[in-house]
């Protein structure tokens, strides 16, 4: 992801907080049946399922050379997510405004969304096509929203998680292209 859009990113990361409660309530207060089942189908993608399947699109469009940068990527994404969930310890949403949540979520480790950040560290292993690249984004967006409509992330825990994955693809990609030994 270029400069401008890190900055964009993180001009909206600061934003979000200003509307974080305000956008959980909406989608709290405005569910719809079939959204809640969408989500919750979204909801049990997790980011070890994504990786798998994204390494069989890069191998069928022979781009062996991102496979050492994607493995990389999952296992940056599954510590570090780790590690900021742990070390910040945030309150979920439903658990902070007090509403009914999802089971099996740890009710303190709400940032940064680990799904968003799954789902935003394949971007830029995307890029080599328009099609995969733009039809990621919309699941990627999709995903996110579905985290924040399901009510166990605030807006500013997906961006956070967008913005770290894409970093997490991008230092990928780029480490492994300036050391090609791999």
């Amino acid at each position: 992801m270029k400069k401008k859009y890190y900055f964009i990113g993180l001009i909206l990361f600061v934003l979000s907080f200003f509307i974080d409660k305000k956008i959980v309530l909406f989608f709290v207060n405005n569910k719809i049946d079939f959204l809640v089942n969408l989500s919750l189908i979204i909801n049990n993608f997790e980011g070890y399922f994504i990786f798998p399947l994204v390494l069989i699109v890069l191998l069928f469009f022979k781009r062996k050379k991102k496979i050492i940068p994607l493995i990389m990527s999952f296992v940056i994404y599954l510590a570090l997510t780790s590690l900021i969930k742990i070390v910040v310890g945030r309150e979920r949403p439903f658990k902070k405004l007090d509403f009914d949540g999802l089971d099996n979520v740890n009710e303190n480790r709400s940032f940064p969304s680990g799904h968003s950040t799954a789902a935003s560290t394949i971007l830029p292993f995307f890029s080599f096509n328009n099609i995969l690249f733009y039809l990621w984004i919309f699941i990627t967006l999709m995903i996110m929203l579905s985290r924040v409509y399901l009510g166990v992330h605030y807006l500013s825990d997906v961006i956070a998680g967008f913005l770290l994955g894409n970093l997490i693809g991008d230092f990928s990609i780029k480490f492994c292209e300036k050391y090609k030994k791999f």
